[in-house]
């Protein structure tokens, strides 16, 4: 392909960390996707269910955080049903944010904040990215903070009075030294679903997410960085309105329209479209996800020696009306669940060779 001048247009190239090491994505022998900033932003792309519409082969779903579940070609350990039985199960697809694993898959429904890159990596990542991941690994790399000042901004305004505001400062605090850097997200939406019963707004949106980072250069060939994160949410979600009844083999007297009209119900509409319910419970979502890291790189000639050390948290409660209907059949469900999880990880690399330990 040729400019307007007739030059020949030559792509820039793009650096990746698929081997835990940075280097251009043509000499990487790995079927990877990468996504960077500015498209991040230019095509509005918050979280990881709006990147599955960049990725086409990375599949998003989620009925609410704790009940997420993502693969990749099709591949992944862990489903929606899973997820909802077992805590302690790890999924298929590695989830990572700079360069820190995740064991929770909930973690992936927090909306991205001042994102440098994304890179989906598809096939069993055990040998090349460091945890035995089958289907695949999508890695999170946040900006670093730099030592010329900068700063973003960005404010949006929708349907249901929907706002979101993101931005993010960085700067040197020692010249040459110490850069440090703070970044953080709000967004709150009314409900799209009306119980008609109580007059509440359901499935909201109600989040927040903070960031902040130190960059320290105690020499020119060692580097630390410090990250500490916080992301919650805390609102009326997430419920369902009727849309038709599915028949089962089961006798006529035992399904729902037999079992309806006996108790005098009616769902408030047979359009779903109307987007009303008439739930007669409780619902709320109370999620939380944080952590603390820190990255070393120290560069011994040809030699690289990297630690990243981190703790995280998981924690989550929650309210819901599991039959979705205004008969008390299962008023109230509620799994709460705290998980906290040590991460530790040494490598170096010399050449093209690299070993890991005690992940």
């Amino acid at each position: 392909m040729a400019t307007a001048d007739g030059e020949a247009a030559v792509l820039s190239e793009v650096i990746v960390t698929a081997r835990r090491r940075e280097e251009s994505l043509q000499s990487v022998p790995a079927a990877i996707s990468v996504i960077d900033g500015s498209l991040l932003d230019s095509s509005y792309t918050v979280n990881v269910q709006a990147l599955s519409q960049l990725v086409p082969s990375l599949y998003y779903n989620s009925a609410n955080p704790r009940n997420t579940a993502y693969t990749i070609r099709g591949l992944g350990s862990n489903t929606l049903s899973v997820s909802a039985a077992n805590d302690g199960i790890e999924p298929g697809v590695g989830f990572y944010v700079d360069q820190v694993y995740h064991g929770r898959p909930a973690t992936a429904s927090f909306d991205f904040t001042d994102i440098e890159r994304i890179e989906v990596l598809r096939g069993p990542q055990g040998t090349l990215f460091g945890k035995n991941t089958t289907a695949g690994a999508i890695h999170i790399i946040s900006r670093e903070p730099t030592f010329t000042p900068e700063s973003n901004g960005e404010v949006s305004f929708g349907q249901f009075n929907f706002f979101q505001a993101k931005g993010g400062f960085s700067g040197p605090v020692l010249e040459d030294l110490l850069a440090a850097r703070v970044s953080g997200q709000f967004t709150r939406r009314d409900g799209v679903i009306d119980n008609v019963v109580t007059g509440d707004e359901l499935n909201a949106l109600n989040n927040f997410a903070l960031r902040g980072q130190l960059l320290f250069r105690a020499h020119s060939d060692l580097k630390l960085r410090l990250i500490a994160d916080v992301s919650d949410q805390d609102a009326a979600c997430c419920t369902q309105s009727f849309l038709r009844v599915g028949r089962s083999r089961r006798n006529a007297a035992r399904q729902f329209p037999a079992l309806a009209a006996g108790l005098g119900y009616q769902p408030p509409s047979r359009d779903v479209y109307d987007r009303v319910t008439d739930i007669d419970a409780d619902l709320r979502i109370d999620t939380q996800d944080g952590g603390v890291s820190l990255i070393s790189e120290w560069t011994l000639d040809a030699h690289t020696l990297t630690s990243v050390s981190a703790w995280r948290y998981w924690d989550w409660n929650v309210s819901n009306d599991r039959d979705y209907i205004g008969v008390p059949i299962q008023t109230v469900q509620r799994i709460p669940s705290r998980q906290d999880r040590g991460h530790l990880v040494e490598e170096g690399k010399s050449g093209g060779l690299g070993f890991l330990q005690n992940q």
